[in-house]
C-alpha cells in the first residue's frame, strides 16, 4: 500500500469515527467556496439536501451531513437559506446566529443537509434561552458535538411564532411612548452639580408611576439599585447591545428573566440622583453608550 493510500485510509477511518460519535469540527468537512451550481462541492451539497427532503416525505431515515462555507459581505441568513434550500432557523440555530440582521461577513458557517432545529446545551442569547425551554424527549433525541458546542437536533422542526418574532424583530421601540425629552445624549450642564459633563443617555419626563416598556426583547442582566441610577434595570440584547432604565419607582422583572419587546418592566420614579419623575434611558454597545436612534421619535 502506498504512503498516500495509507494516509487517505487513515483520514477516512477518522472521519467515520467522528460520525459514529456525532462529533463535527470545521476542518473535517467539505468546504464550499462558492454557492453556485457550477461548484462541484455545492452541487454535491444540494444533492444531499434534495435526497433528505425526499426521505422526509417518504418517512425514510435522514442523513445529517455538514459542509462549511465562509460568508462574503453580501451574505445574510436569508440569502444563505434561499441558496441552500434550508430554513433560516436551521442555519441560525446551528451556527448560534442570534438574529436575522447579524453580520456574517468573513465568518465560516456550518451548512447542514437536513432541516430542523439545533438546541444548544449552553444557551447564551435570548433566542437560545427561549429554545432551551422547548418540550421534547431529551433522552431519545440525538446530541451532536459541533465545534466544541453540544446540540440536541430536532429534525424537521421549525420556529414557533414567539421564537420567530425574537429572531426577526431587531428594531427598538420607545421605552416611554408618552414621555417628553428633557435632556438629550451628549454634553450638558448637570442639573445635580451644575457642572458641564457628558450625559450617556436621554431623560424622558413623565408622571410618577407611568409604565416603562422594554425597548427590545432580551434577558434581564441586572435589576437593582445604586446611588446614581436609583432603581434600575439593564436588559441584555443580542449583538452585544444592552438597554438601561434608571430612576425607576419600582421594577417588575428579575435577573435572568427573558422579556419581550413592549413588556412593562417598571414604573417611572425619581430615585437616585434625580430632580423629578423621569426615566433615564441608555443604549450600550460593547459596553459603550450610544446615541438612541432618531426613529424612536422622542418629543422635545
Amino acid at each position: 500500500m502506498t504512503k498516500l493510500c495509507r494516509k487517505n485510509c487513515a483520514a477516512i477511518l477518522f472521519f467515520l469515527l467522528l460520525i459514529q460519535f456525532n462529533i463535527f469540527t470545521a476542518e473535517n468537512y467539505p468546504h464550499i467556496t462558492e454557492l453556485v451550481s457550477r461548484n462541484p462541492v455545492f452541487k454535491q451539497y444540494n444533492q444531499e439536501v434534495e435526497q433528505n427532503y425526499k426521505n422526509l416525505a417518504r418517512g425514510k431515515p435522514l442523513k445529517l451531513s455538514l459542509y462549511t462555507y465562509t460568508c462574503t459581505k453580501n451574505d445574510t441568513v436569508i440569502t444563505l437559506s434561499a441558496r441552500c434550500n434550508i430554513p433560516q432557523e436551521t442555519i441560525a440555530t446551528l451556527n448560534r446566529i442570534p438574529s436575522v440582521d447579524n453580520n456574517l461577513s468573513g465568518k465560516t458557517l456550518f451548512l447542514p443537509t437536513v432541516t430542523g432545529l439545533f438546541i444548544t446545551k449552553s444557551p447564551a442569547t435570548t433566542l437560545e434561552h427561549i429554545l432551551s425551554k422547548k418540550n421534547f424527549d431529551y433522552d431519545s433525541t440525538l446530541c451532536y458535538s459541533i465545534n466544541g458546542d453540544s446540540f440536541y437536533f430536532l429534525p424537521d422542526c421549525r420556529f414557533e411564532a414567539t421564537e420567530r418574532a425574537f429572531f426577526l424583530d431587531t428594531s427598538l421601540i420607545s421605552p416611554l411612548p408618552q414621555g417628553i425629552l428633557t435632556s438629550s445624549y451628549g454634553m450638558r450642564i448637570s442639573p445635580i452639580t451644575g457642572v458641564e459633563q457628558f450625559h450617556n443617555g436621554v431623560d424622558l419626563a413623565a408622571p410618577k408611576g407611568t409604565s416603562v416598556y422594554a425597548a427590545r426583547s432580551g434577558v434581564v442582566r441586572l435589576a437593582g439599585s445604586d446611588r446614581v441610577y436609583g432603581n434600575y434595570i439593564i436588559i441584555k440584547h443580542d449583538n452585544n447591545t444592552e438597554s438601561l432604565y434608571g430612576h425607576l419607582d419600582s421594577y417588575s422583572v428579575k435577573k435572568g428573566q427573558t422579556v419581550e419587546k413592549g413588556t412593562v418592566i417598571g414604573k417611572v420614579g425619581t430615585t437616585g440622583l434625580s430632580t423629578g419623575p423621569h426615566l433615564h434611558f441608555e443604549i450600550r454597545m460593547d459596553g459603550k453608550s450610544q446615541n438612541p436612534p432618531a426613529y424612536l421619535f422622542f418629543k422635545e
